[in-house]
């Protein structure tokens, strides 16, 4: 695999408008290959291979992930179950901080999914 085949697939797919990408990102994919082989755990559950993919995107759908995450770490907090995390040195304030970051996270997610929603109906040339 080399850059030339990324950016022919990313290009297909631009093309082909098969997925649908919002108008208000429009800078496109983000690709970098990694020419070193996936570190293997002997005796763990992944198998060795030559090369592997990996995608990172963003999408309004996470926002159930972020959602079941924040519940589970709400979990978590209220029974102070992470003694192991302050035994090796991290300050329980730092829980609360990431519970505050986390929940504004998925609210923003939440908002912007709102807005695209609100803004599939509108002509173009208006204003969001």
């Amino acid at each position: 695999m080399v850059p030339k085949d990324v950016s022919a697939t990313a290009a297909t797919i631009k093309t082909k408008c098969a997925i649908q990408f919002v108008d208000w990102y429009p800078t496109g994919f983000k690709v970098d290959i990694n020419y070193q082989p996936p570190t293997v755990i002997p005796g763990g559950d992944l198998a060795k291979v030559q090369w592997a993919a990996c995608m990172l995107s963003n999408t309004t759908a996470i926002v159930e992930a972020w959602a079941h995450l924040d519940h589970k770490f709400d979990l978590t907090y209220t029974k102070c179950a992470f003694p192991w995390y302050v035994d090796e040195g991290i300050e329980e304030g730092k829980f609360s901080e990431a519970c505050e970051d986390t929940a504004a996270l998925e609210k923003d997610y939440v908002e912007v999914d709102v807005d695209s929603v609100e803004g599939e109906g509108e002509e173009e040339g208006e204003k969001y």
